[in-house]
C-alpha cells in the first residue's frame, strides 16, 4: 500500500493505492477543513491531515509521499518533515508540490514548470539537491502565474497612456472588468486592497484580448514566457537533471498561448529540453514518490534530506 497527497492552498487530494495499484482511496477537500492557521508544520495541522486516512486500514503504517504548496525552503519542509515522521507510523517524504510535476509526467528526472495562482520552475541535481527559480509571490514575481499576468498587463496600459496610445482590447476588457473607466481607477482598483484571487480572476482578459488583436496584451504574454523560459536556463545551467520540462498549473494548463510561447522561448535561449504538458492530477507524483520510499531504500531520489522513516 501507498499513499500521495497533494496539498493545495485551496484543495487537497488525496489517494491511496494496494499494491497492485488498485485505489483504495481517491478523494479531494478543501484545505481548510483541516489546515487552520499558517504553520503547515503544527502538530494538529499534521494531525489534521493524517486523520484523512483514517478510512484505509494499514494506510497509517504505508510509504507516504505529501507534495505541500508552502514548503518554499529547506527550514519549512524540514520542520514539516519532522512533524510527518513522529506522527505517521511509516516512511513518509514531504517535498513542495511543484517537485510532483516531474514524477505524476513519469518521468524520473525533469524540470518542473508550474503557472497558476503563482509560479515557479524546480529541479533535482544528480546528486539530489534541490535547485529552483521564482515562486516569490504575485506582487513582486511569479511570471505567467494569473495575477502577475494582470499586474504586468495593467503596468503596460500605464505606457500606453503615458505614449498618448488608442485604447486597445486590453485597455477595454480589464476597464470593464474593474468597474472603471480610466487608468487612475484601474491602478486603485488593484492597489488599495490587492488580492491574488482579484488579479488573478481577470487573467483570462489578457489571453482574449491577445487573441482579439492587442498587441500589448501579446507582449505581456510573451514576456511571461520569456521570464519562464529564462528560470527554466538558470535551473539547468545550476545543475538541474534530465532532458525535459513538464509544465502544469491553471494558467499553462488551459491557455495554449502561454505553453506554445514557453516553447519557443526555451529553443530561443538555446535549449534543447522536450517540453509536455502534464495531462494527470499532480497527486499521480506523490504515489510514484511513494512508491520508491521501501525500508531498504537509504536514498530518495529528488529528495534525500527531507525523507524520514521510523528507526
Amino acid at each position: 500500500m501507498i499513499v500521495g497527497i497533494d496539498i493545495g492552498g485551496t484543495k487537497t487530494h488525496v489517494c491511496v493505492e494496494d499494491d497492485a495499484g488498485a485505489a483504495l482511496l481517491d478523494r479531494s477537500v478543501k484545505t481548510a477543513d483541516w489546515q487552520h492557521g499558517g504553520h503547515l508544520h503544527s502538530e494538529d495541522n499534521v494531525r489534521g491531515l493524517l486523520a484523512l486516512l483514517d478510512a484505509v486500514p494499514g494506510a497509517a503504517e504505508a510509504p507516504l509521499v505529501v507534495g505541500a504548496h508552502g514548503l518554499d525552503s529547506e527550514a519549512q519542509t524540514l520542520a514539516f518533515s519532522d512533524m510527518l515522521a513522529e506522527l505517521h507510523d511509516g516512511p513518509a517524504l514531504a517535498v513542495n508540490d511543484v517537485e510532483l510535476v516531474g514524477p505524476a509526467a513519469g518521468f524520473d528526472e525533469a524540470i518542473a514548470v508550474i503557472a497558476g495562482t503563482g509560479s515557479k520552475v524546480v529541479g533535482r541535481r544528480a546528486d539530489g539537491s534541490l535547485v529552483s527559480a521564482g515562486g516569490y509571490g504575485y506582487i513582486l514575481n511569479d511570471p505567467g502565474s494569473a495575477p502577475a499576468l494582470v499586474r504586468d498587463a495593467v503596468r503596460s496600459l500605464f505606457d500606453a497612456v503615458d505614449q498618448d496610445e488608442p485604447r486597445d482590447a486590453l485597455a477595454d476588457a480589464l476597464f470593464a472588468h474593474f468597474g472603471v473607466d480610466e487608468i487612475v481607477g484601474l491602478s486603485n482598483a488593484l492597489t488599495v486592497r490587492p488580492r491574488v484571487t482579484a488579479w488573478g480572476a481577470a487573467a483570462p482578459l489578457v489571453f482574449a484580448a491577445a487573441d482579439a488583436g492587442s498587441e500589448r496584451a501579446a507582449r505581456v504574454i510573451d514576456a511571461a514566457a520569456d521570464e519562464l523560459a529564462r528560470s527554466v536556463e538558470l535551473v539547468h545551467r545550476r545543475g538541474a537533471a534530465g532532458d525535459d520540462v513538464v509544465c502544469a498549473g491553471g494558467v499553462v494548463s488551459h491557455q495554449p498561448r502561454l505553453f506554445d510561447a514557453l516553447g519557443e522561448r526555451l529553443r530561443a535561449r538555446g535549449l534543447t529540453h522536450s517540453i509536455h504538458l502534464l495531462d494527470v492530477a499532480p497527486v499521480r507524483g506523490a504515489l510514484a514518490l511513494a512508491r520508491r520510499l521501501t525500508e531498504a531504500a537509504t536514498v530518495v531520489p529528488f529528495a534525500p534530506s527531507n525523507t524520514r522513516r521510523k528507526s
